[in-house]
């Protein structure tokens, strides 16, 4: 971002402070200086006018003109093709220096004599305005015939060159920048000549405008009669030092309208854009969802991205001027997805431009109208694009205490308002309205951010560190430990931990009868061919990775997994998984070189190792992963967490796997909890088993839920250990069942044990007509 000390100190007072001051300020509030380039025109150099100008008797290329300094008039050769009668120029007088060692003497050229140089802008150092001389007016200043023009202020200044962040679009023009300064220097703001004389001619006689559908965009357009524009010398001097190169001097305006405001503007021949009056031009989107401005059904541009070359003004009487506005992070999100070709407009629009379009347009209009002979017709067309004001509230000792300085509140409210924040004190708080154009303020911390830039980090005092003690557990701390617990009891007992991606293969998932996302909702742009959807289990990639394993030679395959997946409207949820495939255990003499291969059982014991406490039940619902006759629901405290199962036979053919077993619970809802240590009973644990002939429609799940309610407290655990079945006991199966008992406060006796156990017999009697084989 380029910008000039004169051009600042037309928005704000600057007198009084140097280009030193006002650089300084820009750093110290991270506007970072990158340039300053000193303008100075050499001694001698001074305002001339030309009374009058022959062509060289001897040189077809050459002009004699007659120059009027004030105090003299001298002869002048001159070759430029722009030197005319009546112009105020540049004129190096003899003994002058410009540049190295170029010093203007007398000369004669093709035999006339020459008494100075009329100078073009680069001649006496400033930049490239034109081709050929510098043509001087009254912009500059008071034209006084044999004025040093190093007396000229205007063109004597200063050039600074900012390095901006692409968050800072705010900061893109003269009046974004003086608006920092004015909160770091404490410095009111000027404002701009906006007064122009509308034509009683309205837009909306000259050519029709709509508004279709959902805009997302703000534009304001007037239109303009051109009879004759100029471009004064200032303007032109400052579209120079930005490297501005002219196509039109319309568009010279705009360009330096959007430079001092910060507004976008493009301009529109009319002739082009209306054929007809059945033509109607509208803003609506276009098929990638880009706000586009159409005549009838011909895009002419898309909002902030591009402008369609047939529909640029050129040249004529007629101009539609448009100013928009469109949010920097919405135009930016869909432009990394799209193709569309963006012109130099886009760098302004996707880092964030001024949103006041009334301002920069009523700024362009007296700018245009105050050098120029046009027509701005009256009133304009609108889409005014309205803003949810974002309003942090932010209290004061939070301030304080995050700077770890205490500013006051009165200087906290100064330095927001001269940003262009809208603060209100309510007790200990201020409640703070966020302007449209800082789009990148969205938290209290970025609030904090701008008083500490604007107060200045060299001005908060350093402070030793001190070090104390504080409660830092919150809820993603005991996430983690408990992640981290599971993780370290899984791995104790022999589980791999495994780590995949979080996308899955759809065409697997349907081949399993896994639950898939939500079309609407689905990856649109895959990473591969094989992730080409979100997972909603763990399973998957554990059985290819068990698989990889088991082609490598591996005969004992133990893998785990804590990992988040989805539901089919994208609902994200933990799980934990595992996998045990193939030999329980390691060849070994104890087992004669020939391991016994996994089984149900001791898997679900493995599992209640790393989980906790479980209980089985027997459940229908499965899918083609897992085998239906080795399934179970896993019950945590009465609440369904997961299942364990066999892998299905042919999954375990496709996958080449052997024996597999797998489990997939609910990480949320597994118990961490502080260990609380109990006291335990000094006295002997003993166990007895009971083989209870039990009709085979009463599940162990009904007896095990009633007799956790009936049963002694001196029975501390119960479980079933073998079921016996034969033709011989009809619908009946045999169940033995091993309780453990101990007393808090005796040594069982062995009556008292057999009265227990009668106990027990009784109640399963009367409760299910259950009986002693």
């Amino acid at each position: 971002m380029i910008v000039t000390k004169a051009w600042l100190n037309e928005w704000i007072e600057l007198d009084g402070n140097t280009t030193d001051d006002i650089c300084k300020s820009l750093n110290a509030i991270g506007l970072e200086v990158d340039a300053v380039n000193k303008l100075s025109i050499p001694e001698g150099v001074k305002v001339g006018f030309v009374k009058a100008c022959e062509k060289h008797p001897d040189a077809d290329k050459l002009n004699v003109c007659q120059v009027d300094l004030g105090d003299e008039e001298v002869q002048i050769v001159c070759g430029a093709k722009n030197v005319a009668q009546g112009q105020h120029v540049a004129v190096a007088t003899i003994g002058t220096v410009l540049g190295d060692d170029f010093k203007i003497k007398k000369a004669k050229l093709r035999g006339v004599e020459s008494s100075g140089m009329i100078c073009s802008a680069t001649e006496i150092g400033l930049p490239d305005i034109n081709d050929g001389i510098l043509e001087l007016d009254e912009s500059i200043g008071v034209l006084t015939l044999g004025k040093q023009l190093t007396e000229y202020t205007l063109l004597n200044d200063d050039i600074i060159e900012i390095e901006l962040t692409a968050n800072r679009g705010d900061c893109l023009s003269v009046y974004g920048v003086s608006r920092d300064l004015s909160a770091s220097l404490g410095l009111e703001k000027k404002n701009p000549n906006s007064h122009f004389v509308e034509d009683p001619k309205g837009i909306a006689n000259i050519f029709q405008f709509e508004i279709e559908g959902d805009i997302e965009s703000g534009i304001e357009q007037k239109f303009f009669e051109v009879q004759k524009i100029v471009l004064p010398l200032l303007y032109q001097f400052r579209l120079a030092c930005i490297d501005h190169k002219s196509t039109h001097i319309l568009h010279d305006y705009l360009t330096y309208a959007t430079q001092a405001t910060g507004v976008l503007f493009r301009a529109y021949d009319f002739d082009k854009l209306v054929k007809s009056d059945d033509t109607v031009v509208s803003l609506r989107k276009d098929s990638e969802g880009f706000d586009t401005l159409y005549r009838d059904q011909d895009p002419v541009s898309i909002i902030g991205i591009n402008q369609v070359d047939d529909f640029v003004f050129t040249s004529g009487k007629y101009a539609v001027v448009e100013a928009s506005y469109v949010d920097p992070d919405i135009i930016s999100q869909k432009k990394s997805v799209s193709e569309v070709v963006s012109d130099d407009l886009f760098y302004h629009s996707s880092r964030g431009s001024e949103p006041e379009l009334s301002f920069g347009m009523a700024y362009l209009c007296a700018l245009t109208s105050e050098n120029s002979d046009l027509a701005i017709y009256a009133g304009s067309h609108k889409h005014q694009l309205l803003f949810d004001p974002r309003v942090i509230k932010v209290e004061h000792q939070f301030i304080n205490s995050f700077i770890g300085q205490d500013i006051s509140s009165q200087k906290i409210i100064t330095i927001l308002t001269h940003l262009g924040f809208d603060v209100r004190a309510e007790e200990d708080a201020f409640m703070i309205t966020i302007p449209a154009f800082r789009h990148d303020v969205c938290h209290a911390q970025d609030v904090i951010e701008e008083l500490v830039r604007i107060t200045g980090i060299d001005n908060i005092a350093s402070k030793a560190l001190t070090f104390k003690e504080s409660h830092q557990i919150n809820e993603t701390y005991v996430r983690y430990k408990k992640r981290t617990h599971f993780r370290h009891k899984a791995a104790s007992i022999g589980f791999f931990e495994s780590v995949h991606y979080f996308f899955d293969n759809k065409a697997l998932m349907d081949k399993y009868e896994l639950p898939i996302l939500n079309e609407a909702l689905d990856v649109t742009n895959p990473i591969t061919n094989e992730l080409t959807t979100l997972r909603s289990t763990l399973l998957l990639h554990l059985i290819n990775s068990a698989s990889r394993n088991a082609k490598f030679g591996k005969k004992s395959i133990r893998l785990f997994e804590i990992g988040r997946v989805v539901n089919t409207s994208r609902g994200e949820q933990s799980k934990i998984a595992f996998i045990f495939s193939g030999e329980r255990e390691a060849p070994s003499v104890d087992n004669h070189g020939k391991p016994a291969l996994i089984n149900f059982f001791e898997f679900a014991k493995m599992v209640s190792s790393v989980v906790g406490k479980f209980t089985l039940e027997e459940s229908d619902v499965y899918n083609p992963l897992v085998s239906p006759y080795e399934y179970a629901n896993v019950i945590i405290e009465g609440k369904r967490v997961g299942f364990i199962a066999r892998t299905h036979i042919k999954l375990e053919q496709e996958f080449d796997l052997s024996n597999s077993y797998v489990c997939e619970l609910d990480f949320d809802l597994l118990k961490y909890d502080k260990i609380i240590a109990k006291a335990y009973s000094k006295f002997p644990a003993l166990s007895r088993d009971l083989s209870l002939l039990v009709p085979k429609e009463i599940k162990f799940s009904a007896i095990r839920n009633f007799l956790a309610k009936a049963l002694p407290q001196e029975v501390i655990s119960f479980a079933p250990i073998d079921i016996y079945e034969s033709e011989d006991l009809g619908d009946l199966h045999s169940v033995t069942v091993k309780f453990h008992l101990q007393s808090e406060t005796q040594t069982l006796q062995d009556e008292q044990i057999t009265a227990i156990m009668d106990t027990i017999l009784v109640q399963l009697k009367e409760k299910f007509g259950i009986g002693m084989r």
